[in-house]
């Protein structure tokens, strides 16, 4: 099964976020993407892709030693942007960070990552820096650039604060109307002191 691990957004802030998204759609080219369903918003942690099932309790271990070091963080949203970049936009998206102490949600996605590392034995050297962030929606083929204009036309993404107790584990599965999250097991943080 494919699985990955994220810290979940709750139902209220996805529904500002949304609405938000809404008013900010009509200043992108028409046409050019595809929306992420709003119940499948999360900040991706560590993505594992194929795990095999005699591996899945070894990496849930993993994930709860790192949600036992773990105190509650507080998430904030910031700024939006695409990767890989805006002249050949992919991922249309939502930032997301800490509020107390601006690396702790970083330090928990390389936990995350390492649990992979090592309970998996992936070599997951080309993973891209770790960026917190809230997939919107995926660029459709040839898509356009998105130039100067656009980027200035669009209305800030509001500032929103929640807090996460948690790790979750989710498998995926692809469709092509869109993919299906299951949770596999969430990990409750345990600790009194941030993931270091």
């Amino acid at each position: 099964m494919r699985l990955f691990a994220a810290v979940d957004v709750p139902e209220d802030i996805r529904q500002e976020i949304a609405a938000w998204w809404a008013a900010a759609c009509v200043h992108l080219p028409a046409g050019d993407w595809r929306d992420v369903a709003v119940r499948n918003w999360h900040v991706t942690l560590a993505f594992y892709g194929e795990v095999r099932g005699d591996e899945v309790d070894d990496l849930a271990e993993a994930l709860a030693d790192c949600a036992a070091t773990a105190s509650p963080l507080i998430l904030r949203t910031g700024a939006c942007g695409v990767f890989p970049n805006a002249s050949r936009p992919r991922v249309f998206w939502g930032g997301v960070g800490s509020v107390d102490g601006a690396k702790d949600l970083a330090y928990l996605a390389r936990c995350c990552r390492l649990a992979g590392h090592v309970t998996l034995r992936k070599h997951t050297a080309k993973e891209a820096p770790f960026r917190g962030h809230i997939t919107l929606a995926r660029a459709l083929p040839d898509a356009a650039p998105l130039g100067g204009e656009v980027w200035q036309s669009l209305p800030d993404l509001p500032v929103l604060e929640w807090t996460v107790g948690a790790v979750s584990l989710y498998a995926s599965q692809l469709r092509p109307q869109g993919p299906i999250y299951r949770l596999v097991e969430a990990f409750e943080f345990k600790g009194n002191h941030h993931v270091r």
